[in-house]
């Protein structure tokens, strides 16, 4: 019961969430959980009940060992913002005639995808990492594939990295590949968002304005 009750109080300290009757009992009835330490064995939080913490995932996202501690409300809106950005990179990046044929697909397929793993990946940067976060604003020409990179200005450290690959499958013609990598594997992985059709003929560079 006593470690109920200091649990209840840090938890209230915070001022995350008021406890209702049925999750005071909870707590008192059963002996939370310890995660484990990151490296020392010792306990870093105690787990709690999901369900009766509708902050649960604002204040600790899934896949971390830590406590973070991050305001939500900002965070969404600078995320509303990089997507806004996102987008216009990624026209300024296709150039005039490949953005009229692919515009429709990109912005209903692709633009929610990206909205959504950005979001997750955010999840796990604390208020005083987006103090420290810029946006790249000069997506690559000719064949490169970036669109956009987050990166960390102190530390020069990539967290998030938007990437469009022109592919030329057997006898499909040109496609165009979108994906991302993140920090949270070490860039290693190839996240796939999705993938529209050029036709048989080959596109413009990046970044060529003229109509071909």
């Amino acid at each position: 019961m006593k470690r109920g009750l200091v649990i209840s109080s840090a938890l209230l300290t915070f001022g995350l969430f008021v406890p209702t009757t049925d999750f005071v009992r909870e707590v008192h009835a059963e002996t939370p959980e310890k995660t484990a330490g990151a490296h020392n064995g010792k306990p870093l939080i105690y787990q709690v009940n999901k369900h009766s913490y509708e902050l649960f995932d604002e204040v600790l996202p899934a896949k971390t060992e830590q406590y973070i501690h991050r305001n939500f409300q900002s965070a969404d809106l600078i995320n509303n913002f990089i997507i806004k950005r996102g987008v216009e990179q990624s026209i300024l990046k296709f150039g005039s005639a490949i953005t009229e044929k692919i515009s429709a697909p990109f912005e209903e397929e692709i633009v929610p995808q990206l909205d959504s793993v950005l979001r997750e990946t955010t999840k796990t940067l604390a208020n005083e990492d987006w103090e420290k976060i810029r946006m790249s604003d000069t997506p690559s020409a000719g064949l490169g594939e970036k669109i956009f990179h987050l990166y960390n200005e102190e530390t020069g450290e990539d967290i998030f990295r938007f990437h469009v690959r022109r592919d030329q499958p057997p006898k499909q013609g040109y496609t165009f590949n979108f994906h991302y990598h993140t920090y949270l594997d070490h860039h290693e992985k190839h996240h796939n968002l999705g993938t529209i059709v050029w036709g048989k003929d080959m596109p413009p560079r990046w970044n060529n304005v003229d109509r071909v």
